[in-house]
């Protein structure tokens, strides 16, 4: 049996709870999740079954556009432009980029690399939502 299968038994609403990953495998017969599926409803045979969105770590960045990762590089590069570089080959705009035929990488993806490439702006981000969350 798949060790990932996560079906969950919430008494308090009389639910039967999983993932869209997990209910999507468990609509398809014989698969592990079907089994699952049908053992669970064996045992609360009452319960509602209902699929629920995975919790998202709530942490925006509101404002976090192409121009604006693209300003804070220009105003926190090193002297060989190497972050600069680096942003330009992502987005597919950088003459290399071009001269390959390299595509830009999703805005997720250039997110992801900003952050680790500048995680004071997490640090910040974080730092603010804490004021906020304080003030409430």
């Amino acid at each position: 049996m798949n060790n990932n299968i996560t079906i969950t038994i919430n008494d308090k609403k009389q639910t039967i709870e999983m993932n869209k990953t997990t209910a999507k495998r468990a609509s398809k017969y014989g698969t592990d999740e079907y089994k699952a599926l049908q053992e669970v409803r064996r045992d609360y045979p009452t319960y509602k079954i209902v699929t629920v969105a995975r919790k998202v770590e709530k942490c925006e960045y509101k404002g976090l556009t192409f121009d604006f990762m693209k300003q804070y590089i220009e105003n926190h590069d090193d002297d060989d432009k190497s972050k600069m570089k680096e942003y330009l080959n992502l987005r597919g705009q950088s003459e290399e980029a071009k001269d390959n035929g390299s595509e830009a990488k999703s805005y997720s993806e250039i997110k992801n690399w900003f952050l680790r490439t500048f995680p004071s702006i997490k640090e910040f981000a974080s730092n603010i939502a804490n004021l906020v969350s304080n003030a409430a």
